[in-house]
């Protein structure tokens, strides 16, 4: 997206900008200068519609969705990896070009043989005169179908590898914000939109931390694999129910979270407690003895930020009402104080 304000303009639009991300807590990133920038000048209307919609929801605009709507609205090429993926797309355009160039020149070609085989026809009586004629039509025929053929193949070849740098691309960015085990945001996400959300003048966020009990006990007795199983089925139990605006974690090993933006203590433990019985009721069949385990249960710690306070001691509050939850024998919820 290009804008062609003047300097008094585009200074204007800075300084109304600035006070705005201030106000919502927004990093100042070059990339978050370039947003809200578009933001102010109401240049994108479809943006602001978005934007609008995301402080609504969470007072602020999350790092994620920020260079989200960034990809979408104010570029059209993806700045992730560019020059890998430059230098990729430059080398299929030019063998695009290559080949393009060949059937012209073979077009042309048959473009001559044709217009001479028509003159020869109107001076020709013979038979042994019109079967050269037809002889020499087949053979160039031939060759521009060849030749057509082979630059579609081209262009199908070109396509197929175009998708799969798009797919590499989207995975190359999923892997700095995904956990490839569960499929939740992964510690780096839940850092930045924790931070960001505690910034804001008057922060309205409570948390959820998880820890499925006796992980380890059950990894030494049914393995590894079976293991990550039960942290991909709670993973898929988590997220089914952390709808937008709720963040989904992976926090690290057997401990999950859910950031709660705008959610009061009493709805965060019904949420809790909710997950937990979904938990409780898992059931796995070893593939192997046919066994059906149903030992699986997880614990949860409540907390709802204060006034002035740093996310490292939400966490340590959730945290500690986790561990009280597994002092009281597991497999329940309890809340922060």
């Amino acid at each position: 997206m290009k804008f062609a304000d003047n300097p008094q303009q585009a200074t204007e639009y800075l300084r109304r900008a600035i006070p705005l991300m201030v106000k919502s807590s927004i990093p100042p990133t070059p990339l978050n200068y370039a947003l809200w920038y578009a933001y102010v000048s109401g240049a994108i209307p479809a943006l602001n519609q978005q934007m609008d919609k995301m402080l609504e929801i969470y007072g602020t605009c999350p790092n994620r969705i920020g260079e989200q709507l960034f990809r979408d609205f104010l570029i059209k090429d993806e700045a992730d990896n560019a020059a890998t993926l430059q230098q990729a797309l430059l080398s299929v355009m030019g063998d695009l070009e290559s080949s393009a160039s060949s059937t012209v020149q073979d077009t042309e070609a048959y473009n001559e043989v044709l217009q001479e085989s028509l003159a020869a026809l109107k001076d020709r009586s013979d038979d042994e005169g019109l079967e050269t004629i037809i002889q020499n039509l087949t053979t160039n025929t031939e060759t521009i179908s060849e030749s057509t053929r082979l630059f579609q193949q081209k262009i199908d070849e070109a396509q197929a590898e175009i998708n799969k740098l798009k797919k590499e691309l989207h995975e190359s960015r999923q892997e700095a914000t995904v956990d490839p085990l569960t499929g939740l945001y992964n510690r780096r996400v839940f850092d930045t939109e924790i931070s960001q959300l505690a910034a804001l003048p008057q922060p309205d966020v409570s948390l959820i931390m998880v820890d499925i009990d006796f992980f380890k006990k059950f990894n030494d007795t049914y393995g590894h694999q079976m293991g990550d199983k039960v942290l991909q089925y709670v993973a898929r139990l988590i997220k089914e129910e952390c709808s937008e605006p709720l963040l989904p974690v992976r926090f690290g090993g057997e401990e999950f979270s859910m950031l709660l933006p705008g959610i009061k203590v009493p709805d965060a433990c019904e949420l809790a407690e909710k997950v937990r019985k979904k938990v409780a009721a898992i059931r796995i069949k070893q593939k192997k003895s046919g066994e059906i385990i149903s030992s699986v249960t997880a614990s949860f710690g409540v907390a709802r930020l204060a006034a002035d306070e740093s996310p490292e001691n939400l966490i340590a509050r959730a945290d500690a009402a986790l561990y009280r939850a597994k002092e009281a024998g597991r497999n329940n919820v309890q809340v922060a104080n």
